[in-house]
C-alpha cells in the first residue's frame, strides 16, 4: 500500500522535533562513532503507520488485536531501552510475552520442522510452544544485533519483505501479501532518512531497538506463518536462509561471548559490519557486501526449496556448512584484517613502511582496533 510509505513519512517528519525535545536520540560512545544527536523515531514511526492502517481502514490481513498487542508491549520495551537501557532480563521478559500473545491468541506457531534429518518430518507436539518462543526471541534480538550500521537493519528487513511479496504474489497468499505492502512501503520510507545518501554527513534518524526489534519480531510473524499449516508455502528450514545473515551473524557473536567467559547479551564490536569497518570497508562498501550476502543466502534457499525441490536435510545440512565456515571466518577475521589493510596500503605509496607493519598485525592488535 503506497498509504504506509507516506504515512511513515510523516511521522518520520513530525517526530524528529519531538525526539530531539525529549531526548529520545541516540549520541556518540565509545561504540558508536556517529557525529552529534540522531533521533531513534524510525520504529516509532512505523509502528504508529502500521496501527493507523489496521485501525481505520479495517485490512483484512493476520495483524489482527493479537498482532498490535504483542507489538505494542515490544515497542513499549524498545522505546523504553532507547531511552535509558534496559536489564537484559526485563527485555528478555517483555519478549517473551509478546512470543506467547503471538502463539495463543494470534495462532502462529511452530509446530513441525519437516523432514530436518533425513530421518522423516519433526513433529515438535508439546514442545511447540516452548520452541516458538525460543525461535521469536532468537529473531528478535538477531535483527537487534545486526543494527549497527546505516540502512542496515532496515535494508535486511526489506530484502526479506520483497522477496515474500514474490511468494506471495506467485502463491496466491493473499493475507501475507497485504502484511509485506504494508511493512515494507514503511520500511522503504524510513530508509530514506537512515541510508547513507551521497553527500549527507550523517542520517537523520535512527531505527532505535524500538524499530530493530518491532522488524525482527514481524518477521518472525511473517515467516512462521508462510512455513507452517496446509497453507504453507515454503518449507521450514528455508527460514534459516531467508534471514540467514542475522542468523548467523548472532549466534556466532554469542557462542564466541560465550567462550571467552563472557555474557551473551553483553554489547561489543565484533559483528560483521564492524569487522569490516576495522578492514577499512566504507558505510557504502559494507552495506553493498551485507545485503548482497543476504539476498544471495536467501535466493539460494528460495531456489532449493520452491525450484529445485531439495530435501529439507539437505538445505538444513548446507546451510550447516554455511554456518561451519562462516564460523571460522569471524574467528579468524584479523587475518582478513592484516591482508585487506595491506592491499589498501599498498597502493598508496605515499604511505610507505605502514603497509609493512600491517602485514605483521597480530590479532590482539585487531582486537584492540575493535574496541576491546
Amino acid at each position: 500500500m503506497s498509504s504506509s510509505f507516506f504515512i511513515t513519512i510523516a511521522a518520520m517528519i513530525l517526530l524528529r522535533p519531538v525526539a530531539f525535545k525529549i531526548g529520545l536520540t541516540d549520541q556518540p560512545s565509545s561504540r558508536k562513532t556517529h557525529q552529534g544527536e540522531i533521533p531513534m523515531i524510525g520504529g516509532l514511526a512505523i509502528y504508529l503507520c502500521i496501527t493507523y492502517i489496521i485501525l481505520t481502514q479495517g485490512v483484512d490481513v493476520p495483524v489482527n488485536m493479537a498482532f498490535l498487542t504483542a507489538v505494542t508491549i515490544i515497542v513499549i520495551t524498545g522505546l523504553i531501552d532507547d531511552f535509558k537501557d534496559l536489564n537484559f532480563k526485563v527485555r528478555l521478559t517483555a519478549e517473551i510475552v509478546a512470543a506467547l500473545i503471538m502463539i495463543k491468541w494470534g495462532g502462529v506457531e511452530i509446530t513441525s520442522l519437516g523432514n530436518l534429518l533425513g530421518f522423516g518430518e519433526i513433529q515438535l507436539g508439546m514442545f511447540s510452544t516452548l520452541f516458538t518462543v525460543f525461535a521469536i526471541v532468537g529473531g528478535i534480538n538477531a535483527f537487534n544485533m545486526i543494527d549497527g550500521v546505516d540502512g542496515l537493519a532496515g535494508g535486511t528487513s526489506l530484502v526479506v519483505y520483497l522477496l515474500l511479496s514474490i511468494l506471495c504474489l506467485t502463491y496466491n497468499s493473499t493475507n501475507s501479501l497485504l502484511f509485506c505492502f504494508i511493512l515494507a512501503p514503511a520500511t522503504a520510507a524510513f530508509l530514506l532518512f537512515n541510508l547513507p545518501f551521497p553527500g549527507r554527513k550523517k542520517a537523520p534518524a535512527f531505527l532505535g531497538d524500538t524499530g530493530s526489534m518491532l522488524l525482527g519480531f514481524s518477521i518472525c510473524w511473517l515467516v512462521i506463518s508462510a512455513s507452517q499449516g496446509d497453507n504453507k508455502i515454503f518449507s521450514p528450514v528455508t527460514v534459516l536462509w531467508l534471514i540467514g545473515a542475522p542468523i548467523l551473524d548472532s549466534l556466532c557473536i554469542i557462542i564466541r561471548r560465550i567462550r571467552k567467559g563472557r555474557s551473551p547479551f553483553a554489547p561489543d564490536r565484533e559483528h560483521f559490519h564492524h569487522i569490516l569497518q576495522v578492514a577499512g570497508y566504507g558505510r557504502y562498501a559494507i552495506l553493498f557486501i551485507i545485503l548482497s550476502f543476504t539476498t544471495s543466502l536467501a535466493v539460494i534457499g528460495l531456489a532449493g526449496d520452491i525450484l529445485f525441490n531439495a530435501p529439507d536435510w539437505l538445505m538444513f545440512y548446507g546451510f550447516i556448512i554455511v554456518f561451519a565456515l562462516y564460523y571460522w571466518g569471524m574467528s579468524h577475521a584479523w587475518k582478513m584484517v592484516k591482508v585487506t589493510r595491506h592491499l589498501r596500503e599498498h597502493k598508496n605509496e605515499h604511505r610507505g613502511n605502514d603497509s609493512l607493519r600491517l602485514l605483521f598485525v597480530t590479532e590482539p592488535e585487531f582486537e584492540r582496533s575493535n574496541g576491546k
